[in-house]
């Protein structure tokens, strides 16, 4: 049955994406980077209790037979605020995927909607309609942030720095995981990368190419800046395929440990990007 694919597939990538050691500023199977409330563990227990509400929400998109791409994605909210649930209940009140719910949850529903039209999974085409379906209800979100009183970081951070977040990523169909994670994943495997290498790569990429909310969250825009910066010199010294490279990751962390910073959006698109490249070599050859 597809959907027990596409339930296992999504718990690989998340416990792929945090088992990828050493990453910088995150958890992972060495230490909690620049978290204090969550540790590789918090992660797993989080992992088991959200892939069942993701499954639902491929399982809607498969049964999906209206055009109304918008009902799709107002259909699957509600089990979206589920999936928060088990997962705080999970962890005790911690935060570990609330923004991965609203990604994988939005790609989910759209791979289960292609799957049903086609029989096989398109990473590119899965992504756009990604986009499709939230659009709308995304443009609706934006409209209504009062701006004397944001609710949540992501709404405050759109009115200090007018960056929209992953709202803003998947309203426009994923564009960080299309042209820049999912190419480099693909072409580390093709060079013959183990996963540890081609996911911390890849990782390394999207922090180079991409403003993470969460670390603007926690600093500021210079630091969002060297983030990149840093990114993107690890990646000149081979980034996770040299020792040079790996030494320089570890020390990374360390830094960005004392800094606080944790490129946690960055991580999210990681698991996204892990799940569709898996859910394509699940195709019929």
């Amino acid at each position: 049955m597809i959907s027990s694919i596409f339930s296992e597939e999504c718990a690989y990538a998340l416990m792929a994406e945090v088992g990828a050691t050493p990453k910088p500023g995150l958890v992972d199977r060495h230490d909690s980077g620049a978290h204090t409330d969550m540790n590789y563990d918090t992660f797993a227990a989080s992992t088991t209790a959200i892939v069942p509400y993701l499954t639902r929400m491929f399982e809607a998109g498969q049964a999906w037979e209206s055009k109304d791409f918008n009902a799709l994605f107002e259909s699957i909210r509600p089990i979206g605020i589920e999936a928060e649930k088990a997962m705080f209940a999970a962890t005790d009140g911690v935060n570990t995927h609330k923004g991965m719910i609203f990604s994988m949850g939005t790609i989910a529903a759209a791979a289960g909607l292609f799957y049903r039209r086609h029989e096989k999974f398109d990473a590119e085409k899965i992504l756009m309609l990604a986009g499709y379906l939230c659009y709308d209800a995304m443009r609706k979100d934006f409209q209504k942030i009062d701006r004397k009183n944001p609710r949540t970081n992501g709404e405050l951070l759109y009115l200090r720095y007018s960056t929209k977040g992953i709202r803003g990523e998947a309203q426009k169909g994923f564009p960080s995981v299309r042209t820049v994670s999912l190419p480099k994943l693909r072409s580390a495997f093709s060079s013959g990368q183990t996963e540890n290498e081609a996911y911390l790569n890849t990782l390394l990429t999207l922090m180079a190419n991409v403003d993470d909310t969460n670390v603007l969250s926690r600093t500021n825009t210079v630091i969002q800046s060297y983030v990149k910066s840093e990114a993107a010199q690890l990646l000149k010294i081979g980034g996770a395929s040299t020792s040079q490279g790996m030494e320089a990751l570890k020390k990374l962390n360390q830094k960005f440990i004392y800094m606080n910073v944790s490129p946690g959006g960055c991580a999210d698109l990681l698991a996204v990007t892990i799940l569709l490249y898996r859910l394509e070599q699940r195709n019929p050859q």
